[in-house]
């Protein structure tokens, strides 16, 4: 699977909820919703800094998303809907 990188930013002066929202985008967009494709490419690819911040947020999203089928349905209506505002 081929994934275009960015070089890392500094996001440590982003709110919890910029980077979250930030996070949840790269999970729809880049990895099609699958944290297991998320997970594995942190592991194999990812800075230490991304398997620090990244993986936790990706891990408990799959965990999420097992217990409640409809979570990553909600997830991609609310990334939507919020792009419709701005």
């Amino acid at each position: 699977m081929a994934v275009e990188t960015y070089d890392w930013i500094d996001t440590t002066n982003l709110s919890a909820l910029v980077a979250n929202f930030a996070r949840v985008h790269m999970l729809l967009s880049m990895f099609d919703g699958d944290p297991q494709k998320w997970i594995e490419f942190l592991e194999w690819n990812g800075t230490d800094e991304e398997r620090r911040r990244d993986l936790p947020f990706a891990e408990d999203l799959k965990r999420r998303i097992a217990e409640d089928p409809e979570y990553l349905d909600r997830l991609r209506h609310l990334v939507r809907d919020f792009s419709t505002l701005v």
